[in-house]
């Protein structure tokens, strides 16, 4: 079942430069990390593989991460498939850069693993060290020039469980000692030998032919032999003796180079271990400099401020810092001091409204007093008051001022009714007298009544004058009428009923007097119309006295009710004044005027008593005020106070107080931060100068700075001189190699011109030696020919050789020698059988990603180093042209394509075998590509994310442009 390995999150507490990262990754195959070297790009992807594959074991890359001593610790979350995966690794750097084993822990699903053995056991079984060597691809891989070599060698000890079986080494033959020398095959007995040595021995007898010149000729081979042996070891001897010589001049040259350095470190002054001290310090140094530079006057104004701050309000700066004025403290204060304005504005409203109360009300009494003055001297306001003239008073005593004029109006026309009716009656009396006096003449001896009354014949007068007279008769009347109606419309009752009479009277007087004018119109004498006239005359001047004397009458009646009317309606005036407390009035001038001061008076008094009121009101709503003023100002100082603020004068400045106190609250606070940061620099700045100012000195930052670069740089050029001295002894050491030779010669010569012309000395000889090796060959070849040109001989030659051999194999050393050649034989075979079964399909998908990204390149192939000891392969690259270029002379960018393509085709294979597809984590894989290659490799990056996840971290712009092409998503490694 296959297994795919995701990343999700990645947390580094300690791992070289890193420390406490929390990375989360996005949901995505394809992920670039941007970030520099500086930000720990290169360091993260090394986290990533410690986690996975276990720790580097190159002790320079250990060295890398960790000081001797430290404690590396990591933590990854991800899933395996689809279960939670959680891997936890602490790393602990013993010294000489070597990690120790390490509390390590796996989480997959809930299951619990924890040894790294577990753990790798998981991935298929696919040993660290081929894990890191194909899932971690580097930039840099294209400057190693075996890296290829490497990888191929790591990924055969994957394939075959830790150890590559290509590599037959002396550990190789060691174990192949272990092999049974009885059931190995092809492995021969002692005693299958000593048959041979007789079947040999039966053949060289059956020969039978004496060999004595082939035995002569051997001799003659032999001792040429043994010439040339003797030859070689002085050619050997002497090569040794070249080589040692040129070992011990190079040694000679380093041990004079170690001297001149030595001398220079003895020229070099010590360093002071206090200065030392200093001298490690100097970025602590550097860092509170900067501080000096930049921060100190930012933080020196800040304390002027806030000691100007606090100067001005008198108070001091800790006072001032330990204020805590919050935006709920000025929003309340703030809302107090508008009640208290709001309070002042009605406190202010009051106290005008009691000024203009209090100024009114002196004039209203004066009004008042004048007004009082106007009803009367003794009046009071109290007098004012108890009368009491109410609308209801007002208006009887005007209706009686009213009816009294009604009836002194009614008395006035009754007088001049009684005056005119007198007037009247005299005429009436006249009338009379003068009809009577006419009717005297006539002699009658009656009155004009009786002789009318009596029937007697008479004329009547004209038509005309007869009718006038009738209508005459009936005025008296209708005055009447009209009286009595007027008489009961004005409550006259006596008059109204004097009115009926007389009206009744005079009505029937006129009528009887028409009636009689009737009857005379129709006597016939002429001469008793005169009479008759007369007659007429004297009664109708009767009638008319009655009527006018009855009317005069009615008229004195009317005068009388007139008179007694006006005399009730005066009662009932002087009536209404006396309840109202007034004189009685004499006219109704003096009631117009005495109800018009009342008027005046009573509205002066109401007005004093309102102006009173106004005023009481006015001083209880200015007191009250007062009171809200008070509570609101005695609220505000309790808040300042709680605030610990000082109440201003006027308190209605409360807010510019907090505001002032405020905004100094917050210099001295910034003050105070700024004096506790200037201490903690100074103390710092004086623990660090310590070792090296005297106590009450005077700290030079600028000149303690100096000396320590100095003394920095001192200890820089002693540590490089200790070390060039030890690398020349190192080079020393590796050039004596525990040679005695060179370590005589050493002693023998001390100059190097000295050794050179023992070397001169040495070559000449070698030369000769190297002439006569060459003779002594070429005789010994005529001499082996000679010997090949007998047959016989060379049969015999054989069978001796065998012989010979074969006595020699009796011997345990030849068998165990047997024993151990075929054992290297067997594994061999396996190894080339392993190259058979793997390596084409690995090589021919290396062939297919290389040459996607490199279309001139026809291939790559793997061949063997016959030269090596160990049988190593090597790569080589076949181009279209038919010519071909070993991985080790190909330029860095297109190593780096090779590396990146065998990479590939490794670890799917690997994938493919195990069933685990572990992620590829790339440190900038493409930084040595061209643009024309680049894209393409980062194609077959976008590829390979189809099936795993890659994690591509760069600090290059084209690579990242080139990876969001491609799809990747990306997140930022800050410095």
């Amino acid at each position: 079942m296959s297994q795919e390995l995701n990343i999700s999150n990645l947390r580094v507490k300690k791992f070289g430069g890193l420390t406490n990262l929390n990375l989360t990754l996005p949901n995505s195959k394809l992920i670039t990390v941007f970030g520099s070297n500086e930000a720990g790009k290169s360091t993260l992807a090394e986290a990533i593989m410690w986690l996975i594959a276990g720790p580097s074991p190159s002790k320079s890359e250990i060295q890398r991460f960790g000081e001797a001593g430290e404690t590396l610790v990591a933590e990854l979350e991800g899933l395996l498939e689809k279960s939670p995966l959680v891997l936890k690794a602490e790393f602990k750097i013993l010294g000489q850069g070597v990690s120790a084993r390490s509390p390590f822990e796996a989480q997959i699903g809930g299951a619990v693993l924890l040894s790294r053995e577990a753990w790798i056991a998981t991935l298929g079984g696919t040993s660290s060290e081929s894990i890191r060597a194909v899932h971690r691809i580097d930039g840099a891989d294209g400057h190693q020039v075996d890296q290829g070599e490497q990888v191929l060698e790591l990924a055969s000890q994957g394939m075959f469980g830790g150890v590559d079986p290509r590599v037959v080494d002396a550990n190789l033959v060691k174990q192949a000692r272990a092999l049974s020398t009885g059931t190995a095959a092809g492995k021969r007995s002692v005693a299958n030998i000593r048959t041979e040595i007789q079947a040999v021995e039966a053949a060289l007898a059956e020969v039978g032919k004496n060999a004595d010149d082939y035995l002569a000729t051997k001799n003659e081979q032999s001792e040429t032999q043994s010439k040339v042996k003797q030859a070689t070891e002085n050619k050997l001897r002497l090569s040794s003796e070249r080589d040692a010589l040129e070992s011990a001049r190079q040694a000679c040259v380093i041990s004079h180079r170690k001297t001149s350095l030595e001398e220079n470190l003895a020229s070099l002054e010590q360093v002071e271990p206090n200065w030392a001290a200093i001298a490690n310090q100097i970025p602590d140094l550097l860092a509170l400099q900067e501080f000096s530079r930049n921060q100190e006057p930012q933080f020196n104004e800040q304390i002027r401020r806030g000691e100007d701050a606090a100067q001005a309000l008198g108070v001091s700066v800790e006072q001032l810092a330990s204020l805590t004025l919050t935006h709920e403290d000025s929003v309340t204060l703030t809302n107090s001091v508008a009640a208290l304005a709001q309070s002042q504005s009605t406190e202010r409203e009051c106290l005008t409204e009691q000024a203009a109360a209090e100024v009114a009300l002196p004039v209203v009494i004066h009004l008042q007093d004048q007004a009082l003055g106007a009803v009367g001297e003794h009046t009071t306001p109290a007098t004012v008051l108890a009368a009491d003239l109410g609308a209801k008073s007002q208006g009887q005593i005007l209706a009686a001022h009213t009816h009294i004029d009604q009836s002194t109006a009614a008395l006035d026309a009754a007088q001049d009714e009684s005056r005119a009716a007198s007037a009247d009656v005299q005429v009436a009396q006249e009338a009379q007298r003068q009809a009577l006096a006419n009717w005297a003449q006539f002699n009658t001896g009656t009155t004009p009544q009786s002789w009318l009354s009596d029937g007697q014949f008479r004329q009547p007068p004209p038509a005309t004058a007869s009718a006038s007279g009738g209508v005459a008769r009936f005025i008296p009347a209708v005055i009447l009428g009209a009286v009595a109606v007027a008489g009961f419309a004005l409550g006259q009752l006596i008059l109204g009923l004097l009115a009926v009479a007389g009206f009744l009277v005079t009505l029937v007087l006129a009528v009887r007097g028409h009636a009689d004018s009737a009857v005379s119109t129709t006597g016939s004498q002429t001469d008793l119309s005169s009479v008759t006239s007369a007659a007429n005359a004297a009664s109708e001047a009767a009638l008319a006295l009655s009527a006018q004397q009855s009317n005069l009458l009615a008229r004195q009646a009317a005068q009388a009710l007139a008179e007694q009317g006006r005399r009730a309606a005066q009662s009932s005036l002087d009536s209404t004044l006396q309840q109202a407390g007034f004189p009685s009035a004499v006219n109704p001038a003096e009631v117009n005027s005495l109800l018009a001061n009342y008027q005046e008076a009573r509205g002066a008094v109401d007005a004093v008593n309102a102006a009173q009121v106004r005023l009481t009101k006015a001083q209880a709503a200015s007191t009250a005020a007062a009171a809200l003023v008070q509570n609101a100002e005695r609220g505000i100082r309790d808040q300042l106070a709680s605030l610990r603020l000082p109440a201003p004068s006027p308190i209605s400045a409360a807010t510019d107080t907090f505001g002032k106190f405020h905004a100094a609250a917050e210099q001295a606070k910034s003050a105070v931060e700024a004096t506790a940061k200037l201490s903690v620099h100074r103390q710092q700045l004086e623990a660090l100068c310590k070792p090296v100012v005297q106590p009450g000195q005077v700290i030079d930052l600028a000149a303690i700075l100096s000396a320590a670069e100095l003394t920095r740089e001192t200890q820089t050029q002693r540590t490089q001189l200790v070390e060039r001295i030890r690398e020349q002894d190192q080079a020393l050491q590796d050039q004596i190699e525990g040679s005695e030779r060179v370590s005589a010669l050493l002693a023998q010569y001390s100059e190097v011109d000295q050794f050179s012309l023992q070397q001169a000395a040495v070559e000449s000889e070698f030369a000769q030696v190297d002439a006569e090796l060459t003779d002594l060959t070429t005789e010994s070849g005529s001499i082996n020919q000679r010997i090949k040109d007998l047959s016989i001989e060379g049969q015999i030659a054989s069978l001796n050789e065998q012989l010979s051999a074969l006595s020699e194999e009796q011997s345990e050393a030849a068998v165990n020698a047997a024993v151990y050649a075929v054992a290297a034989l067997l594994l061999s075979e396996q190894a080339d059988l392993a190259d058979q079964q793997n390596q084409p399909k690995l090589i021919e998908r290396t062939s297919e990603l290389a040459r996607s990204v490199a279309p001139s390149w026809a291939g790559v192939r793997v061949i063997r180093d016959s030269e090596s000891t160990n049988n190593k392969a090597k790569l080589i690259i076949d181009l279209e042209n038919g010519a071909f270029i070993p991985a080790n002379q190909l330029s860095t960018g297109a190593r780096a394509v090779l590396y990146l393509a065998l990479r590939l085709a490794v670890a799917d294979e690997q994938s493919s075998r195990t069933g685990v597809w572990l992620p590829l984590i790339c440190d900038d894989p493409l930084v040595h590509l061209d643009d024309e290659r680049a894209p393409q490799a980062m194609a077959l990056l976008a590829k390979a994310a189809q099936n795993r996840q890659v994690i591509l971290l760069t600090c290059n712009k084209r690579s990242l442009d080139l990876a969001e092409q491609a799809g990747a998503q990306t997140l930022s490694l800050s410095d």
